[in-house]
């Protein structure tokens, strides 16, 4: 039984995602992974959080901010916490969070290069920015679908685009990651509104190239959880992408099992 406190410093859960910055689901998200559990509780057993609880929650952002995963933040909290092992995490993610940087220094560059010349991206210019897996991709793409509509539509719309078009599909393709990314983290349940917002934008950024609806969706998402290269640039979150896509589906009366590139 969780004890009630009677202390003078306490806080709700509202006021403290109030003082936090954060959602209340976050908090609440924290608490059913043990990552943060208030020890108190209002004689009504709703979550009391304390200047101790207030501490570790500071704590817990400042490591999220810095890009560590909740599971070694978990770690961080609850685990290993001698200086040592906690110096050899932080130092590890230090590299990871450097080469992040690197990554975007060199696509800033690529950027920056294609505006001085001011002209249609070349291939060579598109791989370095797009990443070390796209002349691969692309080449596999045009060996299985090169004699498609759906190749066709692609690369009409990849000769319009200009310098600034590339900019913001590489934005925007960074910036569905990360959202995608969060809300694993925060178990968003397929079928819910929010997962249905992060199918439409995932349908969205196919239909940019081609026309597409649902059920081709969803074998796009097939080939990324079965080609690593995808999962990867989904951060390992491929699987969780067609569970999404599988629910919003199965919402809107399509059956996944029966899916054809129609």
């Amino acid at each position: 039984m969780i004890p009630v406190s009677n202390n003078d410093n306490e806080y709700t859960i509202g006021e403290t995602a109030e003082l936090l910055g954060v959602t209340t689901r976050t908090l609440r998200h924290w608490d059913a992974i043990g990552l943060l559990s208030p020890q108190y509780r209002t004689w009504s057993d709703y979550r009391l959080y304390t200047d101790a609880d207030i501490d570790t929650a500071l704590e817990i952002l400042v490591y999220r901010a810095a890009g560590v995963p909740l599971k070694t933040i978990e770690e961080f909290i609850h685990g290993d916490s001698s200086p040592r092992g906690r110096k050899e995490r932080l130092l590890a993610q230090r590299t990871v969070l450097t080469e992040k940087i690197a990554d975007l220094h060199h696509m800033v560059q690529s950027l920056d290069k294609l505006i001085e010349e001011g002209h249609t991206m070349e291939a060579k210019t598109k791989a370095k920015l797009l990443g070390r897996d796209w002349q691969n991709l692309e080449a596999e793409a045009e060996e299985r679908w090169g004699d498609t509509t759906e190749w066709e539509q692609s690369q009409q719309a990849q000769e319009e685009m200009d310098d600034s078009d590339w900019a913001a599909l590489v934005a925007e393709a960074k910036d569905f990651a990360d959202a995608l990314a969060d809300a694993a983290e925060r178990h968003v349940e397929p079928g819910s509104t929010e997962a249905a917002k992060l199918v439409d934008r995932h349908l969205a950024s196919i239909i940019r190239f081609y026309e597409a609806g649902r059920e081709k969706q969803i074998l796009l998402a097939r080939m990324y959880i079965a080609d690593s290269r995808f999962d990867r640039y989904y951060r390992g979150n491929a699987g969780y992408l067609l569970d999404l896509i599988e629910a919003q589906a199965r919402k809107e009366g399509i059956d996944p099992a029966t899916a054809e590139w129609r």
